[in-house]
């Protein structure tokens, strides 16, 4: 069993992502979703556009093949790009931990960290996304109203194969009951299976194995087309990351919604997601959310990639918000001309480069013939390079 009395351990480190998928038990979702799903279904990237392999289809097909759970979803492992990126799938190295440490010992207050992290995660199987899991586990601890609950409740969209679920559901809070709620049938499906291996002593049902939702679940994993379920006013923390970035207008109105519905008053809404990638649309923050932490992280590998941090009160936190998102966007400009002078010295290097291979082409060639005139012509050549 995983545990929270020291540095952070995850049980079956290192064999935890060989999960085989269950093909009856995904195509069930797929059924639920073409019948019910709508406007809330996800996009054909996420829906069964995949990877490269639909390449192949032909033009004309417009849904599930026979042959996607096989090329797509049979093993957790393929699933990982799509979730947490080619970056966060990378064991824990030395250029991981020196764009983390400095922030994550700023924020860490639960003792999740070891002295060591390289040595410590490399030992434990940890990947670059657990160094992002340390981080959320501790913001979230940090920003929360509800230090003291006896039972706390956590709503999160687009969890994933439930990354951060595992590790906040390991002893944060003495009791919690943890909803995942996502559209893509794979995500559904293997949230439901990793955590019931992972954390095997907790009550973990799911609406398509025919579970019918309650409190009492350590662990509920349900479609977001029957999240009118959840009751209103139900959840002390609800949870995006890293998925309305690639979502739609109306999904991202939909989820704000869905949130400012299920979040206790005084409750906390976590979102950490890039305002500059697929979604570029319009973030319909209500007027009573306040804002208490807005910021990029380490995670952040776009300019305006904040982790945005809110309570739900009852005022009108508009104008507060408004203010913290101009400093906010002085940062993004700061990037953004960080990021160009960066690339303007990698460009000076390049060019010192380049004339120093050609200084030494003139040597070699005037130490082979001193009457050639081409040593002259490269000189000349060289001459206008510098300038």
């Amino acid at each position: 069993m995983a545990n929270l009395s020291g540095p952070l351990t995850l049980s079956n480190p290192f064999t935890r992502f060989d999960l085989l998928g269950d093909k009856e038990l995904f195509y069930s979702i797929v059924s639920d979703m073409i019948e019910h799903g709508g406007e809330l279904a996800p996009s054909d990237h996420w829906n069964w556009k995949l990877g490269d392999w639909h390449a192949e289809l032909p033009n004309d097909t417009t849904g599930y093949t026979a042959e996607l759970f096989d090329r797509n979803y049979s093993q957790l492992k393929m699933m990982l790009n799509p979730w947490i990126g080619i970056t966060g799938m990378k064991l824990v190295d030395e250029d991981s931990v020196a764009r983390y440490e400095c922030f994550l010992r700023s924020v860490e207050h639960l003792g999740l960290l070891p002295d060591d992290i390289l040595s410590y995660g490399r030992a434990n199987g940890w990947r670059e996304t657990d160094l992002g899991t340390v981080m959320d586990v501790n913001l979230i601890r940090a920003f929360s109203d509800h230090q003291q609950a006896p039972r706390i409740a956590v709503c999160e969209v687009g969890g994933g194969y439930g990354r951060l679920a595992e590790v906040l559901m390991m002893g944060l809070w003495d009791s919690m009951h943890y909803v995942l709620v996502d559209a893509v049938p794979g995500s559904l499906m293997y949230a439901y299976l990793y955590v019931k291996t992972q954390l095997p002593h907790l009550q973990v049902g799911a609406y398509f194995k025919g579970d019918r939702y309650h409190e009492n679940y350590d662990c509920y994993i349900m479609p977001a087309w029957h999240s009118h379920l959840l009751g209103s006013s139900s959840f002390d923390i609800c949870v995006n990351i890293e998925s309305m970035q690639e979502m739609e207008q109306h999904h991202v109105d939909y989820y704000l919604k869905l949130f400012d519905r299920l979040t206790t008053m005084d409750g906390q809404i976590y979102l950490s997601n890039a305002r500059d990638y697929v979604f570029k649309g319009k973030w319909a923050i209500p007027n009573h959310w306040e804002t208490v932490f807005l910021n990029n992280t380490p995670r952040s590998w776009t300019a305006d990639h904040p982790t945005h941090i809110l309570h739900k009160k009852s005022g009108d936190f508009s104008k507060r918000r408004s203010v913290l998102e101009g400093i906010f966007k002085q940062q993004v400009e700061c990037w953004h001309k960080d990021r160009l002078i960066a690339e303007q010295k990698q460009h000076l290097s390049d060019r010192d480069r380049i004339c120093a291979e050609l200084q030494q082409t003139i040597n070699s060639l005037n130490g082979e013939s001193t009457k050639s005139e081409f040593p002259q012509a490269m000189r000349r050549i060289l001459s206008r390079f510098i300038r």
